[in-house]
C-alpha cells in the first residue's frame, strides 16, 4: 500500500511539474507561491491516493489467502497492470485537457464522459493515436514493472496476528484522512486561478464537478435580504431606461418586468442568428488579433457595414452558456447551464417572444442535436422546428462534431428560401461546429492548409464561410428584409490567473441589415445576455420585458456591465472593476480594462459590486427554481 501510494504521489507530482512548466505561469508572487503549491498539491494527491487505496488495501488483506493461489495471484497482477494503465491514461488525458482548456478536469470533462462518441472521435481526429496509445501503454508497462515486485512480496508475506483487524483500522484511518483532505480543498485557497488549477488533483476535480453540476446557492454563496436583492437586480436590468410603471395591464408584476418603449412601428424583419463556435475577439483583425496574420477579413468588412459591438463578453466558456445567454437573456447561475436543467422548458426566450409577434421559428445545428440536451432545450424554449446534421441534404465534409460550416449555411439558405414564402417573417438560429478541434475543413476554400490543424486556420475558414453565406444570401429576394446577427458563443480558450478570466470571454457581436440599420461601431461594455433586448431595440419593438439583459444602444458608453461564470465562481464587471463570488461565501476583486488585458487583483473586492453580483445571481436562481421566468411560453399558447 505504501509503495503504491508513493508511486501515485510521484506520478502526480511529475504531472504537476509538467503543467507548471507548460502553463508558463509568471508574475508577482509566483516564487512565494511555489512552495504552497507543492505542499497543497501533495496533500491533495495524498487525499485522492488514500481514497483510491482503501479498496485495494481491503481486497489485499481480506482476501489475501485466496490471492496467494495461482489464479488469485494472476488476477492480482492483472488488476495492478490495469491500475497502472488507468493512471497512465489519466495523466495523458489531463495533459490533453489542459492543452485545450487551461484547466484540470471540470464540468466540461464530466459532460464529455456523457457523450463518448464525440470525445473519442475528437481525439482520433485531432491527435496521432499511433503515438498516443503506445505512449500510454509504455507508461503502464513501466509502472507495472516497477510495482510488480512489491505486489509479489505483499502476497507472499506471512500472516500476522490480528491482521484483518489491523487492516480494517488502517483502512478506516485512511478513509478519514482522505475525507478531511478532500473536503478541505486546499488548492482553492489560491487567488491565482492557474496556480489553484495546477495545485489541484485532476481526479478530485472531476468527481467534484460531477457531484456539484446542479450547484446550490443558499449557504454556499453570499446572499442578500430578498428585497434588497430584488431592488439591485431591477436597477441593473433598467440601465437602458426600462420603465416598470408603463407595463401593460396583463403583464406580470414580479421579477424584472418593465416596459420598453421604442419610437415608430416595429420592423418585423426576418432574423438569422449565427452562433459561431469558439469565435472570440482574439480572431478579429481590428480588435484583439495580434498574430501578424489576417484571420477575419470577411467579418471585419461586414462589421463596417453594420452595427458592431466591440466590448461584448460571453457568460461562460461552454456553448450551452452561450445559448442560455443569447436566446433567453438569462445570466449564469452556479453549476451547469439552465439549458441542461429540467426547468428550462418554457423559459422566457427570444423565440417565444417572436412567435407571439407572428414569426416562424426554427433552429439548425451542424452537429447532433442530442449532444448537451440541445434538441430538448431548443424545442422547450419556443423553436417550432429543430434540425441537425441528419437533416442536411448535402453534408459534404464532416468531422465527429458535424458538417463543415459552408454546408450548414447552404442548408440554411435552402430552408430560408422555403420559409420566405410563408405568411409572416422567420427566425432561424444557426450553430456552427468548424471552429473546434480537430480544426479541419474542406480544402480549396481558403489559402491556409487544413492539414496543419491550427486554430487560426479554422477560424479563418469560419470567417470565410460566414462571409460566403451573406454574399449568397444577398442574391435572394428576402435579403433586404433580413437582419443577420453574428456572435461567438464563447472565446476559444480560457487563459489568465483571475478567478473569473474575463479577457478570454470577449466575443464579437454584429447586427447586419444594410437596408435598415446604419453602420455604427459601439464600444459600450456589454454581455451576451444583452443580445435579445438590443436586437428588439434595433428593430423598434415596444414590449413588456422580463429579460435580465439590456438594450446596449440605450446605455451610456461608460454605463455597461458584464456577468460571467467560471468553475462555480460568478463574476461581474462594471466601471473598471470586477467582483467574483465563490463557494464558501468568498469574494475576490480586480481592476479591469476592457480589451485583451489581464485583470489586476486588489486586496478587497468593491462592496457594492459584490452586492450587485450576489443580487443578480440570487434573483436568477430564485426565478428559475420558482418557475417565475416562464411567462412568455403561456402567451404563445404553448
Amino acid at each position: 500500500m505504501a509503495v503504491l501510494l508513493g508511486w501515485f504521489l510521484a506520478v502526480e507530482s511529475l504531472d504537476r511539474a509538467a503543467l507548471l512548466v507548460w502553463s508558463g505561469v509568471t508574475g508577482a508572487g509566483i516564487e512565494r507561491g511555489i512552495l504552497p503549491l507543492i505542499f497543497y498539491g501533495l496533500l491533495e494527491d495524498l487525499g485522492v491516493g488514500l481514497a483510491l487505496g482503501v479498496p485495494v488495501l481491503g481486497a489485499l488483506f481480506l482476501r489475501r489467502r485466496w490471492l496467494r493461489s495461482r489464479i488469485g495471484a494472476v488476477l492480482a497482477h492483472i488488476v495492478l497492470f490495469l491500475m497502472a494503465a488507468a493512471l497512465s491514461f489519466n495523466e495523458a488525458a489531463e495533459l490533453l485537457f489542459w492543452n485545450e482548456f487551461d484547466s484540470r478536469f471540470n464540468s466540461i470533462a464530466v459532460n464529455y464522459l456523457i457523450f463518448p462518441r464525440e470525445v473519442i472521435g475528437n481525439i482520433r481526429e485531432s491527435f496521432s493515436l499511433g503515438i498516443l496509445i503506445p505512449a500510454v501503454l509504455a507508461g503502464a508497462v513501466v509502472l507495472y514493472l516497477l510495482l510488480r515486485g512489491s505486489l509479489a512480496r505483499a502476497l507472499a508475506a506471512p500472516s500476522v496476528p490480528w491482521e484483518r483487524r489491523q487492516a480494517v483500522l488502517l483502512a478506516s484511518g485512511s478513509a478519514a484522512v482522505a475525507a478531511v483532505l478532500l473536503v478541505a480543498d486546499l488548492p482553492s485557497r489560491y487567488q491565482n486561478r492557474e496556480l489553484a488549477e495546477i495545485a489541484a488533483n485532476g481526479l478530485h476535480s472531476l468527481i467534484r464537478a460531477a457531484v456539484t453540476n446542479d450547484e446550490k446557492f443558499d449557504g454556499l454563496y453570499l446572499t442578500l435580504p430578498e428585497r434588497e436583492a430584488q431592488e439591485r437586480a431591477r436597477r441593473l436590468s433598467r440601465l437602458d431606461g426600462g420603465d416598470p410603471a408603463g407595463l401593460s395591464r396583463d403583464a406580470p408584476r414580479h421579477g424584472l418586468w418593465r416596459r420598453m418603449e421604442n419610437p415608430g412601428p416595429a420592423k418585423k424583419l426576418n432574423i438569422v442568428l449565427v452562433l459561431e463556435e469558439s469565435f472570440g475577439t482574439t480572431y478579429m483583425d481590428e480588435l484583439d488579433n495580434a498574430r501578424g496574420e489576417s484571420i477575419s477579413p470577411n467579418l471585419t468588412a461586414l462589421s463596417r457595414q453594420g452595427v458592431f459591438f466591440t466590448n461584448i463578453y460571453a457568460t461562460g466558456n461552454r456553448t450551452v452558456r452561450g445559448l442560455e445567454a443569447t436566446l433567453m437573456s438569462f445570466p449564469p447561475i452556479p453549476g451547469v447551464s439552465t439549458t441542461r436543467r429540467a426547468g428550462s422548458q418554457g423559459m422566457n426566450s427570444l423565440p417565444f417572444f417572436l412567435r407571439a409577434q407572428g414569426y416562424h421559428t426554427a433552429f439548425l445545428y451542424g452537429g447532433r442535436a442530442t449532444f448537451d440536451n440541445m434538441r430538448n432545450f431548443w424545442s422547450g424554449i419556443g423553436f417550432e422546428k429543430v434540425w441537425d446534421d441528419r437533416d442536411i441534404a448535402d453534408p459534404g465534409f464532416k468531422t465527429v462534431w458535424g458538417v463543415a460550416d459552408q454546408y450548414l449555411f447552404a442548408e440554411a439558405l435552402k430552408r430560408m428560401d422555403e420559409n420566405a414564402g410563408q405568411d409572416g417573417p422567420f427566425f432561424l438560429g444557426l450553430l456552427t461546429v468548424s471552429n473546434h478541434r480537430p480544426y479541419v475543413y474542406p480544402d480549396g476554400t481558403i489559402d491556409k492548409p487544413s492539414q496543419r490543424k491550427r486554430k487560426e486556420n479554422a477560424a479563418t475558414y469560419a470567417d470565410w464561410a460566414f462571409g460566403d453565406f451573406v454574399r449568397r444570401a444577398s442574391t435572394r429576394a428576402w435579403f433586404k428584409d433580413t437582419v443577420f446577427v453574428f456572435i461567438g458563443d464563447h472565446g476559444p480558450r480560457v487563459y489568465g490567473a483571475a478567478t473569473v478570466p474575463v479577457p478570454s470571454y470577449r466575443v464579437p457581436l454584429l447586427f447586419y441589415a444594410p437596408a435598415h440599420l446604419a453602420p455604427q461601431r459601439i464600444d459600450t461594455l456589454g454581455s451576451s445576455i444583452d443580445l435579445t433586448p438590443t436586437l428588439l431595440g434595433l428593430l423598434g419593438f415596444s414590449y413588456d420585458s422580463p429579460f435580465f439583459g439590456v438594450d446596449l444602444t440605450r446605455v451610456p458608453r461608460d454605463g455597461g456591465r458584464v456577468v460571467m461564470e467560471h468553475n462555480y465562481a460568478i463574476g461581474m464587471g462594471a466601471g473598471g472593476r470586477v467582483a467574483a463570488i465563490m463557494p464558501g461565501q468568498r469574494t475576490q476583486g480586480y481592476t479591469m480594462k476592457p480589451g485583451p488585458y489581464d485583470l489586476v487583483p486588489v486586496p478587497e473586492a468593491d462592496l457594492e459590486l459584490v452586492k450587485d453580483t450576489v443580487a443578480l445571481t440570487q434573483v436568477a436562481h430564485r426565478l428559475f427554481y420558482g418557475r417565475r421566468y416562464h411567462e412568455l411560453a403561456e402567451k404563445t399558447g404553448r
